[in-house]
Order: structure tokens, then sequence, then C-alpha cells
């Protein structure tokens, strides 16, 4: 019997029609909810997942089996044994819904991101479940490593703001101290005025008070520069004090030291070389030597000529005249103790009166031939010259030690609780908005911190150190302002 080729395509589409309608030979799906597993967890904890299973046909032979979960690089794995299942089913029914808890214990691991999957296997075919896994070291250390670079960053702030300028100030006493002590004899009055603007840095640098150290050696360096730039010339002129020194220390002007014009010079002398530091030249010491020294030679004069005129009258052979002009030779001596070298007027009167009472005497027709003998002709002796010249140079001005006070806008009651809420303001700003913002985002919303071992560290700490460094520059900043505003 002859088929025909109709008939066979119909019996085909029938046998297709009837496998697909067949549940017996329909092929099972198990779905899984949900479809990935991703864990953001610290290193140390036991993570519970659990997920389901449901298929529309039956499924029989259910095996589940875990894998290592790898790194991105390969370099670190997690292994499959902490990957624990309770008590998986073998087989589901058709629309059955099965929970399947799966524990990830994660005390040994490593931190960092790891990627693997589940496998689901059955008669019909096999399901895999994507599992992700992100682990991050636990916070007490992070933490830590943050608090010990802020301590750090405050550490550097409070040396660079007082330790380091200390330092620097002691180094700098020391090495002046070292320079200035070799021509401790040479400088004189520069050595003295150095030396003390020294231990004014000193005193002040004990008490903290840094700025007006440092303005103390500042001064010490103005003054022993002007020494060092212009010391020949210094050299010449405290030559010239010696010998006018030497020369109020003769015997002549020795013995009149009651005298006040013979005090008033010692006194002017002995300023003038104290001053010499606070001079802006060598030039002005100069002249005010000079001005001494012509004081000094016009109280020998007068002098002398009143010797003249005491020798001319204990020459006079009539005792009441010679009484009288005794009498009147001891005022002039007493006027002459009782000058001032800046009573111009005053001299010129007892020179005038001197020499007439000398003329006086000389023509009261008495023999006094030999004693005017060694007397007349003969001119003062002991007069001193005028200082030597040297050359007008510019100096510095010496700046002394001045204290000003730094007044803050008034916000507050005081001043002292204005400066102590200023200051915890910037620690609690440093701490909680740069820190904690910092810490947040390098710890709390980074799954792998410690992956990168003590890279993500190092940032941390980098970040404390940072945020102590923000705090005080803005403090820095801040006081500026007041002082340039003040």
């Amino acid at each position: 019997m002859k088929i025909r080729r109709f008939d066979i395509l119909k019996i085909l589409l029938l046998s297709l029609v009837i496998l697909i309608k067949s549940p017996a030979l329909a092929q099972a799906e198990v779905i899984t909810n949900p479809k990935t597993i991703t864990i953001n967890a610290t290193r140390g904890e036991n993570v519970t997942r659990t997920i389901t299973l449901r298929t529309s046909e039956k499924v029989s032979n259910l095996k589940v089996i875990t894998v290592d979960l790898l790194s991105a690089d390969n370099s670190s794995v997690l292994p499959a044994r902490t990957i624990k299942l309770t008590s998986p089913p073998t087989q589901i029914n058709p629309q059955e819904l099965i929970s399947l808890p799966i524990q990830f214990e994660l005390h040994n691991s490593s931190s960092g991101e790891f990627t693997g999957e589940i496998v689901l296997t059955y008669e019909a075919g096999e399901k895999t479940i994507p599992v992700i896994v992100r682990l991050k070291d636990p916070w007490p250390l992070p933490l830590t490593v943050l608090v010990l670079g802020i301590l750090i960053g405050m550490a550097v702030s409070a040396y660079s703001s007082q330790g380091k300028l200390s330092d620097e100030v002691t180094v700098n006493l020391e090495n002046l101290r070292t320079q200035i002590a070799a021509d401790r004899v040479e400088a004189r009055a520069f050595w003295s005025r150095a030396d003390i603007y020294l231990n004014i840095a000193k005193q002040a640098r004990d008490a903290k008070q840094i700025v007006e150290a440092q303005a103390a050696i500042n001064n010490a360096k103005e003054v022993w520069h002007k020494w060092i730039q212009q010391r020949p010339d210094w050299d010449i002129l405290f030559r010239y004090y010696d010998k006018l020194r030497q020369r109020l220390d003769r015997e002549d002007l020795k013995e009149d030291t009651s005298a006040l014009y013979i005090q008033v010079i010692e006194r002017d002398l002995e300023q003038a070389l104290q001053n010499a530091p606070v001079l802006t030249t060598a030039n002005e010491l100069q002249q005010g030597l000079d001005k001494i020294s012509q004081q000094i030679n016009t109280y020998i004069q007068l002098k002398t000529q009143l010797e003249k005129l005491k020798n001319l009258i204990g020459g006079l052979e009539d005792s009441n005249q010679r009484y009288e002009w005794e009498d009147k030779a001891s005022k002039l001596t007493q006027r002459l103790y009782m000058l001032m070298p800046a009573q111009e007027t005053e001299i010129q009167t007892l020179q005038s009166e001197i020499n007439t009472g000398i003329e006086k005497v000389r023509v009261l027709e008495i023999q006094v031939f030999n004693e005017e003998k060694g007397i007349d002709g003969i001119p003062e002796v002991g007069m001193v010259i005028q200082a030597p010249s040297v050359l007008e140079k510019e100096a510095l001005q010496v700046q002394f030690l001045t204290k000003t006070g730094k007044a803050i806008a008034s916000l507050w009651e005081t001043a002292n609780g204005r400066l102590k809420l200023f200051y915890l303001s910037s620690y609690l700003i440093s701490f909680t908005v740069l820190a904690g913002s910092g810490f947040n985002q390098l710890y709390w919303t980074k799954p792998t911190f410690g992956a990168n071992g003590w890279g993500d560290y190092f940032a941390l700490l980098a970040l404390g150190f940072g945020a102590e460094a923000t705090r005080n520059v803005v403090t820095q900043v801040a006081r500026k302002a007041d002082e340039s505003s003040s």
C-alpha cells in the first residue's frame, strides 16, 4: 500500500504535538530568587543569605555545589568551605517554594572582593547562582590609624607653632653669643647692648613669649651688624675715648672730682660710649666726643688761669691786698666748681673775671717778676685735641624691644573665653567635618577596605594628618587676619 507524502507530514506533526503536551517529557527549569548573591561584610563576621527555589516541573536528585571564590587578580581566594548549606533538599515538586539558607563564615578571610558561583545540579539540567563577596577590615584599627594621623598632625602643628620657633630662638641665641664672644673687649658698648638683648630673648623664650624673643634677637643682630659694618671707625673713636678718660684721670683734674663740671663731663663721656649702639653712624659719636673734648679744654683753661691768678696773689707783699685777693680767688674757685658745661654764658663771665683779676694784680707795681717768669708766655698744659674724623656711613637704626597688645573684636564676654571657643570650634570642625567625612569616604563607603594592605591605612593616616594640618592653617590665617586688622 502506497503512503502519501502528505500523510507522513501529518503523522510527524501529530507526534510533535503529543511530545510537547506530555508533562513527563517536558524539561524542568529551576528559578532562583535572588538571581545573584551580593555580600558586603567585615572580616570575622558570619553572614547568612536565603535564596528561594521554585520550578514548574518536578526536580529530582538536586545537589548544591559550592566552589572557591577568587579575587579579581586571582591572588586571593575565599575557600568553598566557608560557604555552608543547611540541609539542602534533594527534590522540588511543581509550584513548590523552597527556602535554602546559605551561611558565609568569614573568620579567616582576607579583605577584598571575591567572585564565584553556587551550582545547582539535577536530572534535567543545572543552574548557577553568581556570588560576589566584598570584605573589609573591622573598624577599630582604621579608626585608630585615623586618630593617630590626627595626633601626629597635632604634634607637628604644636612643634611648628611653639617648639620649632623655640628651638630656632635657642639656636640663634647660641650662635649669636658665640659670634659676639670673640669681640667682647673690642666691641665694648656694642657687646653690652647685644648681650642685654640676648638676655631679654632668653627670658622671653623661657616664658614661652616667642615673638618677643625673636624681636630681641633681631635687635641684637642689628646692633652687632652695626659694629661689624663700621668696626674701623668705632675702634678709632673708642681709642679716643680712652684718651679722654685718661686725661680726666690725671692728677690735675682728678683732684677736682667734686666739681660739678668734671662730674657732668664724666657722665656725658660714659653716656656717649654706652649710646654708641643706638647712633646712626660713627660720625655722631665723633661729634659727641669732640664736644666733650672742647668742654675739657675749657675747664683746663679756666683752671690754669685761676692758678695763674693765685700765683700772682701769692707774690703780693701787702698782706691786706693779698688777703683781699685770696678771698676773691676763693670765690672764683667755688664758682668754677659749681659751673656746668652747658652754662656757656656763666663760663665766659667767669673767664672774663679771672682775666680781669690777673690784670689788676699786675698793675699793683709789685715786683713779681720771679713769680711770673714760669707762668707768662707758657700755654696751658694738658690740653686735649679734637676727636679724629671718621667717614660718614649709613647704618641700621636699632629698634628697641616694643610690646604691642593685640585686641580681638568683641564677640563674646571675655577674650579668654573667645579664644577657647575659637580653638575648640577649630578642633570640632577638624574632627567631625574633615576627619569624619574622610573616614566615611575611605572606610565606611569602601566595602573592600584593607584589600590594599598598608595602602588603605596610610591613606587614613594621611587623612588624619591633613585634617589637623588644615585646622592649623585655618587658625593661623585667622590669627594673621586679626593682626593685620589691629
